[in-house]
């Protein structure tokens, strides 16, 4: 599978399971929650095949400061879980904050996912 591949598969699964993805850093209009398939790293080009063996992605989960901590660990959770559907992976870390980047927007709830993802891309 190549990474466009990836990106395809994990549009689809993350919109069949109705959680809103987006590949454009979100502003104060986007509409939330949302999952915003961030920045990547590649590492470790295989000089037999010419794929990558290593590929690190940053997902970040965006929904409104003030939606219920539960709740929230809940849509973390779904996320988590659908794309689980389609990928596999080395490790996932998950780190929860409070962002304030939007400028003059309420501040929002932020979980940043970082995936190291198995196979060759």
């Amino acid at each position: 599978m190549i990474l466009a591949e990836w990106y395809e598969a994990v549009q689809t699964q993350l919109t069949a399971d109705r959680l809103n993805p987006v590949f454009v850093q979100p502003d104060a209009k986007s509409t939330l929650p949302l999952v915003f398939i961030n920045v990547h790293v590649d590492t470790d080009m295989s000089s037999k095949t010419g794929t990558l063996s290593s590929v690190s992605q940053q997902i970040d989960i965006y929904d409104s400061i003030d939606t219920p901590p539960a709740t929230w660990e809940e849509y973390v959770q779904s996320v988590k879980h659908s794309l689980s559907k389609v990928t596999r992976w080395q490790s996932l870390t998950a780190s929860n904050s409070i962002d304030t980047s939007m400028g003059e927007s309420k501040p929002l709830r932020r979980c940043m996912l970082l995936i190291t993802l198995e196979g060759d891309y």
